[in-house]
């Protein structure tokens, strides 16, 4: 064998071998996790969450206001790609800045490469302080 037809041979062989792994790193599956935390609104890090259209993440959530005394928390990874996410408070949608996809505040897909929803988290209210639980 000649040195040139060996490093095709080994460069053809090592692309083959990287395929796999290639293909499951373009698809990010959702893992269920569990949390259970606190966010005191008196807080100035979550200032945001006392207008309506305001978002903070904490502990990997997004957590939403939706409207006035309603809020919503989803996972703040994307399913697609894990790409970290944004609340739209003018469409009321999670977006993902990577590819376009599109979420409800309820986690469920409205557009674009992501096929699996959101994982949705409890969100309670009692005084200042909001409880996310899984």
């Amino acid at each position: 064998m000649e040195r040139r037809d060996f490093i095709k041979a080994s460069c053809a062989f090592c692309g083959i071998a990287m395929i796999p792994g290639v293909i499951s790193s373009c698809k990010k599956t959702p893992s269920n996790k569990s949390v259970n935390f606190t966010l005191d609104l008196t807080n100035s890090s979550n200032s945001a969450l006392k207008s309506v259209g305001g978002s903070v993440v904490s502990n990997d959530v997004l957590v939403m206001c939706t409207a006035a005394n309603t809020y919503a928390a989803v996972a703040d990874a994307c399913t697609h790609e894990g790409c970290a996410l944004n609340y739209d408070a003018s469409s009321k949608q999670v977006a993902c800045p990577c590819h376009g996809g599109r979420f409800s505040t309820a986690g469920d897909v409205i557009s674009g490469p992501p096929k699996t929803a959101l994982q949705k988290f409890n969100v309670s209210k009692s005084g200042d302080i909001l409880t996310i639980t899984s």
